[in-house]
């Protein structure tokens, strides 16, 4: 039978603009704090009990299911993939801050999904918060909140002093009652896939929103095939549960696979509708071989869609790095990158004897980084020595610089730049260098020599010439 059910309500935003900190203040716990970066880089969901905060205020909703998801540009499937899931979204804006990249992105998603939003001013506290300049930001973006006429509500919060937060609830709770969420706990059973990850002990682990039909213990799962049987089931806090009824997150132990983030799981071999993450990343142009561990499906589909062509995928996998890798990488001449996983000692010390090696970082855009420079190293100019050109004078055909080193030392088979003042005049060798009528192959600080360029160059004196190498 149809019923009301919770309704989904998707955070979006762009990055550090206070999302998990508001999160944070709903639930009473002090996630943000402990987040590499500071930033989100997994999708969390939770649900709240809104009497507890609304307290006398009249609550037309008690639950709320919330979905935290990631600012950072790399993960944009997992905002799409919130939005989509969702029937209510808060666009996120720091009230010191304004509209960004990920904020118009974040709309987009929100316009694509077909969704009504809530625009939430952050960080109200601060005395640089000025919301309605950004409401007038808005404006260009086609969204014109109702303290402007528009019909986009809007609340301005401080995560930090709780303010704001209780008329936060009161606007979600009277947008699902005008357009109340449904569906049928009798149901066929339907689970979206949120998150996924390969524990070391507990084996695939998957935390799955329930869009329809209850989800119980033993109960068998499918996609293209049976996935597992669920042994237990957790709640956001850890708490076991025996069932999960619709808008409910749970984690799920008993799986047989890692299912991708996005898919469907179900209770019927007959539903089944499963999209793969592809652990490929195939290339005609790829210059580096890559093993890839991530700690959850998400984070993992987040790296794979910013790589560059370049890079030829191995594998890509959840877990921690095995002595399997170790092998892999040996065979293949592949370098591993880890994000938040383990190396056990074993691994490591596998790894040093067969000469693997092995990157590892918590923040997202730091391993993009390191991935970046591994395939377009930066090319470092190291300076020689230098010295200034104090005279010219001829001998036979040639055009000969008088000079002196004022720093380092000069050899006869540098590379050579002359500049007059900061501008190049051009590139050279030095085809002879000589002290007074003796050929020399090189000067230290404080000599004096006679140095030939080739090719010609229009030289005079009080240019300066530098000798330098590429590391």
């Amino acid at each position: 039978m149809i019923q009301k059910r919770p309704p989904i309500v998707v955070i979006l935003g762009h990055v550090d603009h206070g999302k998990t900190t508001l999160l944070d203040h709903l639930r009473s716990t002090d996630v943000a704090s402990h987040e590499a970066g500071g930033i989100t880089q997994a999708t969390r969901s939770f649900q709240l009990n809104t009497s507890k905060i609304l307290k006398n205020k009249s609550a037309t909703s008690e639950t709320i299911t919330f979905i935290d998801t990631p600012g950072h540009a790399a993960f944009g499937q997992m905002r799409s993939r919130g939005s989509k899931i969702a029937d209510i979204a808060l666009l996120i804006i720091a009230s010191n801050d304004g509209v960004m990249p990920q904020t118009k992105e974040s709309l987009e998603f929100i316009n694509a999904a077909g969704i009504p939003f809530i625009v939430v001013f952050t960080k109200s506290d601060l005395p640089e918060a000025n919301p309605d300049r950004i409401k007038t930001q808005l404006t260009e973006l086609n969204v014109v909140v109702e303290d402007l006429g528009g019909p986009i509500s809007s609340v301005s919060v401080s995560a930090k002093k709780g303010t704001g937060i209780p008329d936060l609830l009161e606007l979600i709770n009277l947008m699902a009652e005008m357009n109340p969420p449904q569906a049928d706990p009798d149901g066929q059973l339907e689970l979206l896939v949120l998150e996924s990850r390969l524990d070391s002990k507990k084996g695939p682990l998957a935390s799955v929103i329930v869009k329809n039909g209850t989800l119980s213990i033993s109960q068998a799962l499918f996609q293209s095939d049976t996935v597992g049987k669920v042994k237990a089931l957790a709640d956001s806090d850890g708490l076991a549960l025996s069932s999960a009824t619709p808008s409910q997150p749970v984690e799920i132990l008993g799986l047989s696979i890692v299912p991708a983030v996005g898919s469907v799981i179900t209770g019927s071999p007959t539903l089944s509708s499963a999209s793969q993450v592809s652990d490929s990343h195939k290339s005609n142009s790829a210059i580096l071989n890559l093993i890839l561990r991530a700690d959850v499906a998400g984070s993992l589909e987040a790296i794979l869609s910013q790589l560059s062509p370049e890079i030829n995928i191995i594998s890509a996998a959840t877990g921690d790095i095995s002595e399997t890798d170790i092998y892999s990488a040996q065979t293949s001449k592949a370098k591993i990158v880890g994000f938040n996983v383990r190396i056990p000692n074993s691994v490591a010390k596998l790894a040093e004897v067969d000469k693997v090696t092995i990157f590892t970082f918590d923040i997202i855009y730091e391993l993009l980084d390191k991935l970046d420079e591994i395939l377009h190293p930066k090319i470092k100019e190291i300076i020689l020595g230098k010295a200034v050109i104090s005279a010219e004078f001829k001998i036979n055909a040639d055009r000969v610089a008088g000079c002196r080193c004022s720093e380092g030392a000069i050899r006869k088979s540098d590379t050579i730049r002359v500049l007059r003042g900061d501008a190049v005049l051009g590139e050279v060798r030095l085809k002879s260098l000589k002290s007074g009528k003796k050929d020399i192959e090189s000067v230290k600080t404080g000599q004096e020599f006679g140095a030939v360029f080739s090719p010609f160059i229009d030289f005079k004196p009080g240019d300066i010439i530098i000798a330098y190498a590429l590391g």
